[in-house]
């Protein structure tokens, strides 16, 4: 093939690659757009290096940047990974983006909105404005050694997102390796898997729990709330972020979408005569939200966990429960005060009943029966 000259460089239009030199070529694309790329083989593999927009970068400019590539090969050296290094962003950039890039994967807001509270505290003074490029494992040690007994999870969740940061920069070619890979089994004290269990009531203090929240919550929608969410035994998401339309009150079922379901799946829920009357209290509360329990403070938004959290803290129950705590107590007390089977508590609570085989023949969601347990749970509850 025939190397163009620096004249047919400047006339030719038609789309392709023309060769100008040993391993260079112009790349004219349809739109008429021209650039430099050097085909080069590094390491046994085909690589393509672009050398920079054609006029911007002359023929005898781009010929010397592309004598300089194949002088670099020749001594061990990837032109292609020394120009990845040139343009790495900073940690604290690529964090950035990183975040951008998981919003859409996650389910909760709350989740969305802490996700770079661990990074920003423990991460960012030491790395934030090192280009990923230049992160290493020291640098990570750095950072994991003075939480990593003191604050087990904290460094767990630290090492999870500074690991997801540099795994964005690896999949978009910034950096070869990942150094959090390294288990750092020489380096870092092993940490007990210990996984604390949610603190909750004794089922038999329940009842007056609920009553201590039904005369000391001054927020009608925080009380009604938490008493919905004690009476139906769902978790605290489900139930702050109901919605009218979801309950259909001539049957006096509440359909959860599987949208806002732990396991992504549709969950009905029958409601008891005090869930009812919760219901009937809520339609003071109703706005152009929709919302079951809308907030005061934030209009057309649900509540938050950490207002919930607040009053309980206030009540003194925090120390002794959270609210998660009374699935807890609820499943406790189904087991040890009725008759129902298993498999009907489980299903009360959305768990996952039975292997892959049971759950595919298993096609009923025992309505019936568990409406039978929500009532019984009602009648518990409400006893003093």
């Amino acid at each position: 093939m025939r190397k163009m000259n620096a004249a047919q460089c400047k006339t030719v239009t038609k789309p392709g690659l023309y060769r100008t030199d040993e391993t260079l070529y112009l790349c004219v694309k349809p739109t008429g757009r021209k650039s430099w790329v050097q085909r080069i083989v590094v390491d046994g593999r085909r690589r393509n290096l672009g050398l920079g927009p054609y006029p911007v970068v002359t023929l005898s400019q781009a010929r010397q940047r592309a004598f300089e590539n194949r002088v670099k090969v020749e001594f061990g050296k990837d032109p292609l990974a020394e120009k990845r290094k040139a343009t790495a962003p900073l940690f604290k950039d690529a964090a950035a983006s990183t975040h951008l890039a998981l919003k859409p994967t996650w389910r909760s807001r709350h989740t969305e909105t802490t996700w770079m509270r661990a990074i920003d505290r423990y991460a960012m003074p030491r790395i934030g404005n090192l280009s990923v490029d230049r992160i290493t494992e020291a640098d990570v040690l750095a950072i994991l050694k003075p939480i990593w007994m003191e604050k087990p999870e904290t460094a767990r969740r630290v090492k999870r997102r500074i690991r997801a940061v540099l795994e964005w920069c690896r999949e978009h070619g910034h950096i070869q390796h990942n150094v959090t890979d390294s288990p750092f089994k020489t380096t870092l004290p092993a940490m007990p898997k210990v996984k604390e269990n949610y603190r909750a009531l004794d089922y038999r203090e329940v009842p007056e729990a609920l009553k201590t929240i039904e005369d000391g919550v001054n927020s009608l929608s925080a009380r009604l709330c938490l008493k919905f969410l004690i009476l139906t035994a769902t978790r605290s998401k489900e139930a702050r972020e109901a919605t009218w339309q979801e309950i259909d009150l001539d049957t006096a079922t509440w359909e959860i979408p599987a949208s806002r379901m732990k396991h992504s799946k549709p969950h009905c829920i029958p409601l008891s005569k005090s869930a009812l009357a919760v219901l009937e209290q809520a339609q003071e509360l109703r706005n152009n939200s929709g919302l079951l329990f809308p907030s005061h403070q934030n209009r057309g938004k649900p509540l938050s966990s950490e207002f919930c959290r607040k009053h309980f803290k206030r009540l003194g129950l925090w120390e002794r429960t959270t609210i998660h705590g009374f699935r807890t107590s609820f499943r406790t007390w189904a087991s040890e005060r009725t008759d129902v089977p298993r498999e009907v508590c489980e299903l009360a609570l959305a768990h996952t009943v039975g292997n892959a085989v049971e759950q595919a023949y298993s096609r009923t969601d025992l309505l019936g029966e568990r409406l039978t347990l929500m009532r019984l749970w009602d009648e518990f509850l409400t006893q003093i």
